[in-house]
């Protein structure tokens, strides 16, 4: 029985006496301060990139180019303009064969003297382009309740002038 007194009287010293109100309030609000952060991303992006390059004659004589059916046109049309009635169709055939062997002829003559032409040449490149944003965090509020001005972090912006519910806890303790 006296190791109950005493254990009983060595832990009430100890027990403090407390006691809390919540209250509910209104508060108006003074200020807004958007929070922001800054975020920075790296955004793979295609390309085209497009240079003129002088490339040797003899690589551009290979294959037929538009630069052939440019003169196969041409021959074509002037077969057209001379031939006469049924052999019109023919005069034409042999019209575009002559102009593109033209042209050929003479690609094969600028290659044999070692000239070169300036063509464009395309690419698509990969690039990466930095692209920097703000993104709203939050928002700051400045809250007069009971006189005072109170700061408060929210989610939600309010705008100036507009009461606020405040929950207010008061914590009473004995010394």
């Amino acid at each position: 029985m006296k190791f109950i007194i005493c254990i009983f009287l060595t832990i009430l010293p100890t027990i403090t006496f407390s006691k809390t109100v919540i209250i509910q309030s209104n508060g108006y609000i003074q200020s807004v301060e958007v929070l922001k952060k800054s975020i920075t991303q790296n955004i793979p992006k295609k390309e085209k990139v497009c240079e003129i390059k002088k490339i040797p004659v003899q690589k551009a004589s290979r294959g037929f180019s538009a630069d052939n059916l440019i003169g196969a046109l041409i021959g074509g049309a002037i077969g057209n303009k001379l031939g006469e009635g049924g052999g019109k169709a023919g005069s034409t055939a042999i019209g575009a064969l002559i102009g593109s062997e033209v042209v050929r002829s003479d690609k094969q003559a600028r290659a044999e003297k070692n000239q070169f032409v300036e063509k464009e040449v395309c690419r698509i490149q990969n690039i990466t382009f930095t692209e920097t944003s703000e993104q709203i965090t939050g928002y700051k509020l400045y809250v007069e309740v009971d006189g005072q001005i109170v700061e408060f972090r929210s989610n939600r912006s309010y705008n100036p002038g507009e009461s606020i519910a405040i929950r207010k806890e008061v914590n009473y303790f004995l010394d």
